[in-house]
């Protein structure tokens, strides 16, 4: 039985993928853990790199190769289900471990079994300028954190830390998948992250260690890291969409999301303007603020 499972998702990643995953396999743990690669039917020449490591460490290195692009909630979750770990971490296929990062999430494990998900900080690398920095923006205080407060500051905040920095408890994981598998597959989301958040706040307590683990590449192209505004658009609407219906499923009511519900709103509102304007979207834009902000 492996200890830890760290999940390695990827598409299109050929320049950076095994950088990632040299950097994660000479990490120094006192516990055995496994490396599952879930590679989302690339189409340059990730899964050559991926399968190099795979037969280069049979014993650590599993690849899950889909034949056809499958999203990333079905990605990502397909491999938790894989996994054979006590403890599910993760790291972005143009992203890098610090060194000690498994050792220090055990650490924290290990003192507080009351704990389900143990998040760090983390540096912001830019690999067009070279610049490395704290991210600046932590919104838990280090320590832990009752899951009722995380729930709240889910709920209310505009962001907060993504899963990649986290260490999280797979039974507990597992346990929110089967109870709302609405929220784990399919293409209805765009992220993996914040349902997962929320919905382990309910299974037990966070904590943060404001020691930064993880290098967070700040240039890669993504859904929010992208010049068509029209996706960013799309994008908030999404998650105004998401946190209300993770809302519904816990009873949570709804108007503890307008702090929430307004940044992503304003958020639609300027990528509507800065995509033309887009009348289209502003109309769009105006139907979503009745919605969730008037009634």
């Amino acid at each position: 039985m492996y200890s830890v499972s760290v999940i390695v998702c990827t598409y299109n990643q050929q320049q950076t993928i095994g950088r990632t995953l040299d950097a994660i396999l000479s990490q120094r743990s006192s516990v055995p853990f496994e490396v599952i690669i879930g590679d989302d039917a690339s189409t340059d020449g990730t899964l050559s790199v991926c399968r190099g490591y795979a037969e280069k460490y049979p014993d650590k290195v599993r690849l899950l190769a889909w034949p056809e692009n499958r999203g990333v909630l079905d990605n990502y979750y397909s491999c938790v289900r894989e996994a054979r770990g006590e403890f599910i971490m993760e790291c972005g296929g143009d992203d890098e471990w610090c060194p000690g990062r498994i050792e220090l999430c055990l650490a924290v494990m290990e003192q507080h079994p009351e704990v389900v998900q143990v998040f760090t900080d983390v540096f912001f690398r830019s690999a067009r300028t070279g610049e490395v920095r704290p991210s600046g923006r932590a919104i838990l205080q280090p320590g832990v954190t009752k899951g009722a407060d995380m729930l709240k500051i889910l709920f209310r905040q505009k962001a907060s830390e993504m899963t990649s920095f986290a260490m999280t408890r797979r039974s507990a994981m597992i346990e929110v998948m089967d109870e709302y598998p609405q929220f784990f597959s399919g293409r209805a989301y765009p992220c993996e992250d914040k349902q997962l958040k929320v919905l382990m706040a309910t299974k037990g307590d966070i904590f943060f260690s404001p020691e930064c683990t993880y290098y967070y590449d700040i240039d890669s192209p993504s859904i929010t890291h992208t010049p068509n505004q029209a996706r960013k658009f799309y994008y908030a609407a999404d998650m105004i969409r998401l946190s209300h219906d993770l809302a519904a499923a816990l009873h949570y009511p709804e108007k503890e999301l307008r702090s929430q519900d307004r940044h992503f709103l304003r958020l639609m509102f300027r990528r509507a303007m800065l995509a033309g304007p887009s009348l289209k979207l502003l109309l769009e834009a105006l139907r979503w603020c009745r919605r969730y902000m008037f009634n």
